[in-house]
């Protein structure tokens, strides 16, 4: 074994005169650091990089001495991001291009494809070769066309070079101007005349730049949909490939048809069902085959698709996840095992399930029946982050099933965990867990009242004041769902913590409608059905603070959540207290636009303007019979208190003519005749 001074002489023979001493020393080290993470380090200590480099920088370095050389950067660049990125900054990537051109020397373009495609495992790195781009393409198509030479597909080093040169070209697909250059050099027919091959490593490589050629891009997947193979269409050739009995292939491939499932490209949902995800479960329990990637792969299928969810519940894949799970926490305190392999691994599983649990009752069901709140809960403890923040955000999805919350929610031990992520000093953390935290809170949750007890208002106070709005927007969503139907008792003490001035602070907040959207519903839910509310947010705001910011609220170009909140908090106030509904019709400005309010298209603001209309239209002046007889006012009787305000606006002729359109939302239609009912005209 080579001691550390002789690793300093080799490093130095590299700046020799002598050729032969350069080509020893070169491969002397390439030897050394092959698989040696350790003996990679020592030389990035030892400055190797400028060495190398500047030896394939040079016109006159002799061919042999090039390819060790670039054996030498390959290696190194499998070490980490880190190293890849100061081989990048050495400027290498040039060299290695330029020993890729069409005329060099195979072997030494083999090598150079291969140190290009070990640098670009790195996402910084593939997007910091921007302008390499243009001309490493054409020199990769140059290999690739080799493949169309039926004598030279049959090469060892040919197949090896093709290979290489297509999955570094997958590699640059990082971005969407980068697959249409790419698409637009007529790569795709050259890549889809390979899949019926007969190689696998070359369809494999393949499927792999044609999957990150159409990922996400509608356009690309479309234009795939349209190409023929022989006898047969894309989709049908991948389809194929798919039922392969090699797991690399059915995987590439599946992922190829996922890109086109999620742009919505042809009639794929029966052959996902009955060919993808059975492929895709196959593959789980595959031995010695990598999960991960599959795993990943069926919640990108998934996403946002509730008959795959369906199908992936169907073919038996959330057991399957669950019983990774199982596995893995099996091997906790085993010898031998890839923890970090096994961590990434329960994150994937736990945003897969999570995806598939999304918008499917049946699939939220058939999780908690196998288990997975047992997991879900303990991940909560987890001490890497991410699996912590997996866990949250697929608890989320778990729990937005009402009967779930009822029934098998109290009984997890979810809540105990979850209040102490919601303090944890990681923003991920923190967002997922306020976000999980929001159906807990509703008002049909058992648990609202074991939070309320554990101290729940005083970390929601303190989450008021983070600096990641996402975290402030979650913390304000709770506290609305915590104000609605509860007694006043806890009204005046999530009052009195959360404070009437950071809600108003919040409702107003610039450049941040989603918090203001927040805050106005918080503060709407304060004053629903109690005068203890609404006397608390007019002595802390005034009468004129509270008439500004329902004015903001309603401003034309306000965004229709803001206005229904602000309708909303008009129309609870003025439902439940006479006086304060007379301020409200007091400012001419704010009555005007409410009123013209209930012709929104948003049928949404509509209603809730005219539900506003209904409360200021619900207070009457008794009746002087009534008065007479009994002595006292009754609000039932007379007029409508403000008939004369509401029809100066010219409301009534307003709300007729909604009824007479055919067309209209036939909740707004029921919420227009109840208005009119406080009309005198409309009772005749």
């Amino acid at each position: 074994m080579a001691s550390t001074q002789q690793h300093v002489q080799f490093v130095q023979q590299l700046q020799s005169p002598n050729p032969v001493e350069v080509y020893s020393a070169l491969r002397t080290i390439k030897n050394a650091i092959i698989g040696s993470t350790t003996k990679k380090s020592l030389y990035f200590k030892l400055e190797i990089i400028p060495h190398v480099t500047s030896l394939l920088a040079l016109d006159d370095t002799d061919v042999q001495i090039r390819v060790q050389a670039t054996a030498v950067i390959s290696s190194l660049a499998h070490k980490d991001e880190e190293a890849a990125r100061q081989l990048l900054d050495s400027g290498v990537v040039g060299s290695l291009i330029n020993q890729i051109a069409p005329g060099a020397d195979c072997v030494l373009t083999e090598a150079s494809v291969r140190a290009l495609n070990a640098l670009l495992s790195y996402e910084s790195i593939k997007l910091g070769v921007e302008k390499h781009v243009g001309l490493m393409v054409p020199y990769l198509l140059s290999i690739i066309t080799e493949a169309k030479d039926t004598s030279r597909v049959y090469e060892m080093r040919a197949h090896a070079r093709i290979e290489l040169a297509i999955l570094v070209l997958g590699k640059l697909c990082m971005t969407e101007a980068r697959q249409y250059t790419i698409a637009n050099t007529g790569v795709i027919d050259m890549l889809a005349s390979l899949l019926p091959c007969g190689y696998p490593r070359l369809q494999i490589a393949a499927l792999k730049a044609l999957s990150a050629l159409s990922y996400e891009n509608m356009e690309i997947c479309g234009a795939l949909f349209l190409v023929k193979l022989k006898h047969k269409t894309y989709a049908e050739a991948i389809l194929d490939l798919a039922r392969n009995q090699d797991p690399d292939i059915s995987l590439n491939a599946c992922m190829c048809i996922s890109n086109m499932s999620r742009m919505r490209v042809g009639d794929l949902l029966k052959d996902i069902q009955t060919v993808v995800v059975p492929a895709l479960v196959k593959l789980l329990k595959t031995p010695g085959f990598s999960a991960l990637q599959v795993v990943q792969s069926l919640g990108y299928l998934c996403h946002e698709d509730a008959d795959i969810q369906s199908a992936a519940k169907n073919a038996g894949v959330i057991s399957e996840l669950i019983k990774i799970l199982s596995v893995i926490e099996g091997q906790v305190d085993a010898d031998f095992v890839d923890q970090e392999y096994n961590m990434r691994m329960v994150k994937g599983v736990f945003l897969t399930l999570g995806t598939i649990v999304s918008t499917n009752e049946e699939c939220r069901r058939k999780a908690v029946e196998d288990q997975a709140l047992v997991y879900l809960v303990r991940a909560m403890g987890h001490s890497d982050n991410g699996v912590k923040a997996a866990a949250c955000l697929c608890t989320r999805y778990i729990i937005r099933s009402v009967s779930i919350c009822r029934t098998h929610v109290p009984e997890s031990g979810i809540l105990a965990p979850l209040l102490v992520l919601l303090q944890d000093k990681t923003a991920d953390v923190q967002v997922t867990a306020s976000a999980t935290l929001v159906n807990l809170l509703t008002d049909f949750s058992p648990l609202r009242a074991d939070a309320l007890k554990a101290g729940l208002v005083d970390i929601l106070a303190k989450l008021l004041s983070s600096q990641n709005s996402t975290v402030c927007r979650n913390a304000l969503w709770s506290i609305r769902n915590l104000l609605v139907g509860i007694d006043d008792d806890t009204r005046k003490e999530i009052i009195e913590k959360i404070k009437i001035e950071t809600l108003f602070s919040l409702s107003s907040a610039p450049h941040e409608a989603f918090l203001q959207e927040h805050a106005l519903g918080a503060l709407r839910n304060v004053v629903v059905d109690s005068m203890l509310g609404i006397n608390a947010v007019f002595d802390t705001m005034g009468n004129d603070r509270v008439i500004a910011l329902l004015r903001q609220a309603m401003r034309s170009d306000a965004e229709s959540a803001i206005k229904v909140h602000g309708l909303y908090l008009a129309n609870n106030i003025a439902v439940r207290s006479q006086e304060h509904c007379g301020i409200i019709v007091g400012d001419e400005w704010l009555l005007r636009s409410i009123a013209s309010h209930v012709t929104n298209t948003s049928s949404e603001v509509a209603i809730a303007a005219l539900w506003c209309i209904n409360s200021i239209a619900s207070h009457r002046v008794p009746s002087q019979s009534q008065q007479e007889s009994d002595g006292e006012s009754v609000e039932e009787a007379g007029v409508c208190r403000y008939i004369a305000e509401l029809s100066a606006l010219d409301l009534q002729a307003t709300l007729e003519r909604m009824l007479d359109d055919p067309h209209l939302n036939l909740d707004v239609r029921d919420r227009v005749r109840s208005c009119l009912d406080y009309f005198p005209e409309a009772e005749t």
